[in-house]
């Protein structure tokens, strides 16, 4: 029985509607490799989508920072390096200077030509620069870190920090004064000999970490001169504190001290007396400066030279050290981002991106369908193409 005209044709528009609307999106589909092409589509999937671009946004620049991050940090270990082999040649060359009681003043002259030169190329090493951006300049980036005559430290007061991750950052550029910075202390009061007694009476008060230590000098049963100081403060706070009498530049003598701890650092809380005028803390180029200008006066080393030489190394390896450790850090986040991004894209393509083989095969099935909904019309209305010759 064939169907009456009008219900057949509801049926055809409705099919029809139906069928041609499934194929144009499976058409677009693989057309355009997108099952969600507007917001208006599904709401709650574009939702999540744009959540995820922004995950893979961040990512991205987290990744561009670690990148970022271990390119500096790289070339920071590289340099502190080569730092740590000048220092080690030069307290070499000054400890055989030192045990040799032969070398007259033109051999020390010319060994102190050689500290000169090593001296230039540890300020060119701390004056390092990668890109336009100074490695040991902080925050600053762009200004040259230490004074190439003074030597002082000229830049950026902390480091230039990155993220690497949302809860961590590194810093890449780091503060030069910190990084060269030495805990060794020399008295800004100078005295023509080691035994010349002082004239005022004092006490030096001193702070290392959380104790205070207190040291007096010039005064009945007290320490009278800077060796006698010296020895004093070397029995009696010898576990915190070493003292020395050094020779100066010019021929005189000065109280110099350090820490034990080699990460720790001497705060004056007050000095009085023939000491009140303070303490230089010199940078490790400033220390190499100083002997230096001794040799080339003609004055042999001392045990404070060896000492501060060899505290000067030892800061630059502690120093490589820590820049190791946060390398070391970034380097293994590398694959945790990496993975990270093949997950999220792999989310976000979930969500986002068309089933192509799926897609051709609802095609073909919608296709086979409007097929079939012709040929009922046809069988129903007995359209042949005869009717019509």
């Amino acid at each position: 029985m064939k169907l009456p005209d009008n219900l057949l044709f509801s049926i055809f528009q409705d099919q029809d509607a139906r069928i041609k609307k499934a194929l144009s999106e499976k058409t677009l589909d693989i057309a355009t490799g997108r099952r969600i092409r507007a917001l208006s589509e599904d709401p709650p999937t574009t939702y999540n989508v744009i959540e995820l671009k922004k995950e893979i946004a961040q990512l991205s620049q987290h990744s561009q920072n670690r990148l970022f991050a271990d390119t500096n940090l790289t070339y920071a270990d590289f340099t502190l390096g080569k730092m740590e082999d000048t220092i080690k040649n030069l307290y070499a060359d000054l400890l055989r200077a030192k045990n040799s009681a032969t070398l007259s003043a033109d051999q020390l002259v010319a060994l102190s030509e050689g500290f000169e030169q090593s001296n230039r190329q540890l300020l060119d090493r701390v004056n390092e620069r990668l890109g336009q951006n100074y490695l040991f300049g902080g925050s600053t980036l762009t200004v040259k870190p230490f004074d190439e005559n003074t030597l002082n430290y000229q830049a950026g007061t902390e480091d230039f920090e990155v993220w690497i991750s949302e809860n961590s950052k590194v810093s890449v550029f780091l503060e030069g004064r910190r990084v060269f910075k030495t805990n060794l202390y020399i008295s800004l009061a100078t005295f023509n000999s080691p035994t010349d007694n002082f004239t005022s009476a004092g006490s030096i008060v001193l702070q290392i970490g959380a104790n205070t230590y207190t040291v007096n000098y010039g005064g009945a049963g007290e320490p009278q001169n800077i060796e006698e100081l010296a020895n004093y403060i070397n029995s009696n706070f010898g576990d915190k504190i070493q003292a020395f009498v050094s020779t100066n530049p010019d021929g005189t003598y000065s109280l110099a001290l350090s820490t034990k701890d080699l990460s720790a650092d001497i705060q004056f809380v007050s000095i009085t007396g023939d000491l009140s005028a303070g303490f230089e803390n010199p940078n490790i180029l400033q220390v190499v400066k100083r002997v230096k200008d001794k040799l080339g006066n003609g004055i042999y080393p001392d045990e404070f030279d060896l000492f501060s030489l060899n505290r000067s190394y030892d800061i630059v390896a502690m120093r490589r050290s820590e820049v190791g450790s946060v390398l070391s850090v970034v380097k293994n986040l590398q694959p945790t981002q990496e993975n990270l991004d093949l997950v999220l894209k792999k989310q976000k393509s979930d969500l986002e991106d068309a089933d192509i083989s799926e897609s051709i095969m609802e095609y073909t099935r919608y296709k086979i369908a409007y097929e079939a909904l012709m040929r009922i019309v046809a069988d129903q209305k007995d359209l042949t193409i005869l009717r019509y010759i």
